[in-house]
């Protein structure tokens, strides 16, 4: 997907060319202009006083109008180099345009592909653990982040624990138990709502939560909920590097990647239980028959 931004974007190569080559000929352009003006002052006057006869009805009317012919074009050169720049501020501005719909496109087109990815692993996959790791790899590609991670929901025991993670130290982290209430995550699951955090600021959005991990510089934690029953919690997070900031529209992207690995989960999990059930039913059923039919052969 990244091949395609140069396809929209001039590289910055060519947008340097294109920027030098523009200045370039209007200083060419302001150059021939001070040249003609410069040789018309000085070639002019020394004609004009070998005339036996005066053209004009007022005394030294050629050097005023020669005067304020230079005036004119030094006035016309500052006016065309503001709107040089002016044209140029617009240039930029429309380039900053096109690289941000060109993000924009490159990012839409990551998340769809991260929602088919998920759909496929539902129809495809029944291992639980191997779901797991591909959700927080999904997410971790998906927005770029340092680390991502799944926590599911132990109701007995009222606790979150890490079943998979991606990333940053990801191995540190896997099957750590956080109580529900304790920390970002537990926070998020027991208010079931998500948390974003982009800058220092954030943090007093949230008065009754505590920041243990400094070395985070932007993060999203969302809950996991199907039919309103709490699944777990993910979490993708940016350390060190301020060059990775999550907005809104990434928070709803992965609210919508977090209701599709519910789906997910809960689907593999029916799956998994119709497997191990169905046979039992089909043991039960064949007694079932076994006894029926021995009883109408001692019937008749």
């Amino acid at each position: 997907m990244d091949s395609s931004i140069p396809d929209v974007v001039m590289s910055i190569a060519e947008k340097n060319r294109l920027h030098r080559r523009s200045w370039r000929n209007w200083f060419l352009l302001v150059g021939v202009l001070i040249l003609t003006t410069f040789g018309l002052i000085t070639a002019i006057p020394p004609l004009l006083s070998e005339r036996l006869v005066n053209p004009w009805p007022w005394v030294k009317t050629d050097m005023v109008l020669l005067i304020g012919l230079s005036l004119t074009v030094l006035v016309f050169i500052c006016y065309m180099t503001q709107q040089q720049r002016h044209v140029m501020q617009l240039h930029h501005r429309l380039e900053d345009i096109q690289a941000q719909s060109a993000l924009q496109l490159r990012q839409n087109a990551e998340r769809f592909f991260a929602l088919t990815s998920m759909s496929r692993i539902m129809g495809t996959e029944t291992d639980l653990q191997k779901i797991f790791n591909a959700i927080t790899k999904i997410c971790a590609e998906t927005f770029q982040s340092d680390r991502a991670s799944l926590m599911l929901c132990d109701e007995e025991n009222q606790c979150l624990m890490v079943k998979s993670a991606c990333g940053r130290s990801s191995e540190d982290i896997l099957y750590i138990r956080r109580k529900i209430g304790e920390g970002i995550a537990g926070w998020v699951a027991k208010n079931r709502k998500p948390i974003l955090l982009n800058s220092p600021m954030d943090h007093d959005l949230y008065p009754d939560l505590v920041f243990t991990d400094p070395d985070i510089v932007s993060a999203m934690v969302t809950p996991i909920i199907v039919r309103d029953e709490l699944v777990g919690v993910i979490n993708v997070s940016s350390h060190y590097s301020s060059a990775i900031k999550y907005e809104s529209d990434d928070l709803r992207a992965l609210q919508i990647l977090a209701d599709y690995a519910g789906v997910c989960i809960r689907h593999t999990e029916h799956v998994n239980w119709i497997k191990k059930i169905a046979p039992k039913l089909k043991a039960s059923d064949l007694l079932g028959n076994t006894t029926g039919e021995h009883l109408q052969r001692e019937k008749s």
